[in-house]
């Protein structure tokens, strides 16, 4: 009897030496722990529904998980087995055995490594690795100065070495066998043609499964390997409609299309090669030539405006709101997606939101029709002004092919300016734009001046200068405070110039800071605020008049009395009927199109699903599509994905 607990611990301990193990089995057994442990970890995070209202999809969603990280794990299996094959294959010098030793805790340390990124994507983003995640990817520096600024990184990197450096410890062994051992031939063949079965059944496998696990948007990411999610966001970002996603018959779908932008003041031209939406808009017989500055502001949603949906302790817009009482202020604006290259998109191009990335990022992008080509026409002097580096998320590219005259960034800012690794701070971006707009106006032409500021983005650090910090609220708040101050700050410097009376400013976000809640696309994540500033020229009101970001061009151009030939998707708002007005979304592989009391979602495959929506209000109840809705959603965003491509929306 007394011999039994030693033969138990025994057994153990034989257990923890994974005997017959290989480095690459074991490695694949590593993240498959950790994929779990992240999952448990993201079913505490999940915010739109209890455990007690859904027992049944976390249950199902963490099995399903459980399934999917197997699958990944064995794929990760099949990749591992090459590098360790070729070690063991020239194993015999001691160098090439250190060698493999070295490569099993680098690549544990950045297994672990993932499992810590997951989780904080998680409490950024609500969601697994998307397209955000694979864009990080290509831009290091930023992504890396991020992780360091907001979270000092840096600090926790030799606890994940450490940790990668115990589990070697413990298996050392296994992986000297691996480094060791080397097959005969017909072994060797054997091994291919069974990791070929293995990598191949399991692709097979997460091919198949199908795209949507859950109806609520957080348990079915809770059930998804963020690998998983990542690859195919890589793979599908610059997703085809044809065949993926509902259609109709292109007459069908182009009539449809002109209803969504047919205006009182709008005729169609039948003109080759151009867009179903190509119309000649009338606003008047006088035009005002007003310079514009228009200022996209870094994640700044409705949740920021004490007017809109603040709900924090504290007033986080005091100054933003009083300049808007002077100002003509939309209050029920959604924004086209959740990154900046989405929002510069529509308030730039006017172009409407289609499956995957962004069109800025699409190698298309270059000569799409736009504000600034249209103002270049009109004799304005056109530019650009950005907070960060313009080569991040093709910027630079993409504001070139739309012909801004100018494209200056951080590096063209001509005094010494607080920075995070994203960039200038607002208020110092602002110094720059009152010393540009000054040389563009000097020359009696009227200047068109666009702002990408970055101050409300992680890691939320500003001057401290003029705005203080406030303890009652977090760092987003804070930040969010500062940045609608510097602004509106940006606007008082600016009444002392000459070119101030004749100059209408824009304030725009180009998204929300984060997009959560159980709809497939959660459309209260999406509201933003659009200020129109000119006060001897604009009317001083506030529209709730339901609007999409691409709305905001026509508007500008109906407020100053352009008429002009328009490719735009969006409508003038002043002009919408009381009642009317339509959003546009894109959130990954998912459109969403609605009208007044409805939305609808188109998916990959074919899929559809509707919800009742109320803005400002986050709840969303599920409901069958509305028909004509539908047909809406379905003919903008077919016969938009068909002139990007057919390049119908590009100067000829």
């Amino acid at each position: 009897m007394a011999t039994e607990p030693k033969s138990s611990v025994q057994h153990i301990l034989k257990l923890t030496r994974f005997k017959g193990w290989r480095a690459p089995e074991l490695l694949a057994l590593f993240a498959l722990s950790g994929f779990t442990l992240v999952r448990l970890v993201i079913g505490f995070r999940i915010e739109t529904v209890p455990f007690s209202a859904a027992p049944i999809g976390y249950v199902g969603g963490f099995l399903i998980g459980f399934l999917n990280d197997c699958l990944v794990a064995a794929i990760l299996l099949v990749l591992l087995r090459g590098p360790f094959a070729l070690i063991s294959r020239f194993g015999r010098p001691a160098v090439v055995r250190v060698a493999g030793h070295l490569l099993f805790i680098l690549i544990a340390s950045i297994i672990a490594f993932g499992w810590v990124a997951e989780v904080f994507f998680w409490e950024e983003f609500s969601s697994r690795f998307n397209g955000i995640a694979v864009f990080y990817l290509v831009f290091p520096r930023e992504v890396i100065g991020n992780l360091e600024e907001s979270f000092h990184v840096s600090r926790y990197l030799p606890l994940f070495a450490l940790g990668a450096a115990a589990f070697w410890y413990l298996v050392r062994a296994r992986v000297a066998e691996t480094v060791a051992h080397r097959n005969g031939k017909g072994t060797r063949i054997r091994r291919f043609g069974l990791n070929l079965g293995v990598a191949s059944a399991a692709l097979l496998i997460l091919y198949l499964e199908p795209g949507t696990l859950a109806a609520n948007r957080e348990l079915d990411q809770y059930a998804k390997n963020g690998l998983q999610t990542m690859v195919t966001a890589a793979l599908t970002n610059d997703e085809a409609y044809q065949g993926v996603y509902p259609g109709l018959p292109e007459e069908t779908a182009v009539k449809g299309l002109r209803n969504i932008v047919a205006q009182d003041n709008s005729t169609f031209v039948n003109a080759p090669g151009m867009p179903p939406t190509w119309r000649r808009v009338v606003n008047g017989p006088q035009e005002k030539r007003l310079n514009i500055v228009m200022v996209t502001e870094e994640s700044y949603g409705s949740e920021f405006v004490d007017s809109l949906d603040n709900t924090s302790p504290a007033r986080l817009s005091p100054d933003l709101d009083r300049l808007a009482k002077d100002g003509m202020m939309f209050t029920n604006i959604y924004a086209q997606g959740d990154r900046t290259v989405r929002g510069l998109e529509a308030t730039e191009t006017g172009f409407a939101p289609i499956p995957g990335i962004s069109t800025a990022r699409r190698a298309g992008s270059k000569d799409m029709l736009s504000l600034p080509r249209l103002l270049n026409g009109k004799g304005y002097e056109t530019g650009v002004l950005y907070g960060g580096l313009n080569s991040f998320d093709n910027m630079g590219k993409f504001w070139k092919g739309i012909d801004y005259t100018h494209v200056w960034d951080q590096r063209d800012i001509r005094h010494e300016a607080f920075k995070t690794i994203w960039g200038v701070s607002d208020g110092d971006l602002f110094t720059e734009a009152l010393l540009r707009m000054d040389e563009m106006t000097a020359n009696g032409k009227p200047a068109f001046l666009t702002m990408m500021t970055v101050s409300n983005h992680r890691p939320y650090e500003f001057p401290q200068t003029h705005v203080k910090w406030d303890d009652r609220i977090g760092r987003v708040q804070n930040t969010a405070r500062y940045a609608q101050w510097a602004f509106v700050d940006f606007v008082e410097q600016a009444r002392q110039k000459p070119w101030f009376k004749d100059t209408v400013f824009v304030f725009v976000a180009d998204h929300n800071v984060k997009v959560n809640g159980a709809a497939r696309i959660p459309v209260h994540s999406f509201r933003i605020p659009m200020l129109f500033y000119a006060p001897e020229h604009i009317e001083a009101k506030r529209i709730d008049t339901l609007g999409a970001q691409i709305d905001l061009i026509p508007t500008l151009l109906g407020l100053l009395g352009f008429s002009y030939d328009s490719p735009f998707f969006g409508i003038d708002l002043l002009r919408v009927p009381k009642g009317g007005g339509r959003i546009a979304i894109a959130h990954n592989f998912s459109v969403a199109f609605g009208r007044p009391g409805h939305v609808v979602v188109l998916e990959p495959n074919g899929a559809t699903v509707g919800y009742g929506f109320t803005p400002g209000v986050e709840n969303m109840r599920p409901e069958p599509p509305d028909p004509t809705t539908l047909e809406m959603a379905i003919a903008q965003t077919q016969e938009a994905h068909r002139a990007f491509y057919a390049g119908r929306y590009h100067k000829r």
